[in-house]
């Protein structure tokens, strides 16, 4: 597989988490394109969809990794540095649980991006969405996802996690003069995360040549 694209589903307080449409819908511009990419949408818990993350990534072992996850009160896309592993016991999964190991910076974290962090902020910004980098990935299943991803995949895969805000809502479901301008529209940030996911592909294609000879 060229790239894996995942996303989130609901949550506490979140009940349609936009990264699900958004990972479905950078895989399919990424197939017409000629890639093999596919989206898997993760339960938002550390009994499921942490579990399921590791299986796929053993069993289809992706040449790169884009990840996507909603960060509720941001104002501008992040690009994620860091996987820190500091869940909080604080903040429940979908399940109602809180995580039952939190593991510790002595178990290889923090673990750094292993994707080009400036050009994906660049392929971002192009579009005109406003972008960021970010040192921390949070507290929750994102962060814990992302350092499961970082630790799981092979050397010369390149795995970078997105955290998105709210973004525009379709229109004439609410008056444009009552949407903050800082929400991304989801056409141009699926085409901005569509042309950063065909340059990890494109880069863990040639990874892999190089490993290969």
């Amino acid at each position: 597989m060229d790239l894996l694209v995942t996303g989130f589903g609901p949550f506490p307080h979140v009940r349609v988490n936009p990264t699900a449409a958004l990972a479905r819908e950078v895989a399919r511009r990424l197939v017409r394109a000629g890639f093999d990419a596919r989206a898997l949408v993760l339960e938002t818990s550390y009994a499921g969809g942490l579990p399921a993350l590791r299986d796929h990534l053993d069993e289809m072992r992706p040449r790169a990794v884009l990840m996507l996850g909603l960060a509720a009160r941001a104002r501008f896309v992040r690009v994620e540095l860091f996987a820190r592993g500091r869940s909080s016991a604080l903040h429940t999964d979908a399940r109602g649980a809180t995580p039952a190991e939190v593991p510790s910076p002595s178990r290889g974290l923090p673990r750094r991006t292993t994707a080009a962090a400036s050009a994906a902020l660049g392929a971002i910004r192009r579009s005109g969405i406003r972008v960021r980098l970010s040192p921390s990935a949070g507290r929750y299943l994102c962060d814990a996802c992302y350092a499961a991803t970082l630790a799981g995949s092979g050397a010369g895969v390149p795995v970078i996690f997105i955290h998105v805000p709210w973004l525009r809502p379709s229109a004439g479901i609410k008056p444009a003069g009552r949407v903050a301008r800082f929400r991304p529209g989801s056409p141009p940030l699926a085409a901005a995360l569509a042309a950063l996911g065909r340059d990890l592909a494109i880069a863990g294609r040639r990874n892999l040549r190089a490993r290969t000879g």
